[in-house]
């Protein structure tokens, strides 16, 4: 049987795996000269789609007058747009532009790719720690980490 502190560790062990991809990322946001928040906006943007710029507030846990700051930037760099909403025009939505899809996407595929430390695995190691890492994702209540597709 595992103890609390064996889990402990165990759990210690895989967030340092997640944290130690992080710094990739981060030198992908800074060769497109962004800053982590404004790839946090722009991954959000490509899995929630249009987003009303009070959503977006609430979903990255800042105030809205940041978020206009960071809109201002990725409109500079071409990336996004800010638009009336389309149920409420008098709301303002911020939307990825073409080339802030290009950009969504890098990024993307950065975050996503697996560290080599898990493709060195035996294939049957693999497909355990999928099926677990199944179980664990579909046990949790909070484990979505992009937005739901509601937002607008």
């Amino acid at each position: 049987m595992v103890d609390d502190a064996e889990l402990t560790e165990t759990w210690t062990r895989l967030m340092g795996l997640f944290m130690s991809r992080r710094n990739v990322l981060f030198e992908a946001f800074a060769e497109l000269q962004l800053t982590p928040p404004h790839g946090h906006a722009i991954i959000t943007l490509m899995h929630g789609g249009p987003t009303r710029m009070r959503d977006m507030a609430t979903h990255m846990a800042c105030d809205a007058s940041y978020i206009t700051a960071v809109a201002d930037r990725l409109e500079e760099l071409g990336l996004a747009e800010r638009r009336p909403a389309a149920d409420d025009r008098r709301v303002k939505e911020l939307a990825l532009t073409p080339k802030g899809e290009q950009v969504a996407a890098r990024l993307d595929a950065v975050f996503t790719e697996p560290p080599a430390a898990l493709r060195e695995l035996s294939r049957a190691d693999q497909a355990h720690l999928s099926r677990i890492t199944k179980l664990l994702f579909d046990g949790a209540t909070d484990a979505e980490w992009m937005p739901p597709r509601t937002l607008r």
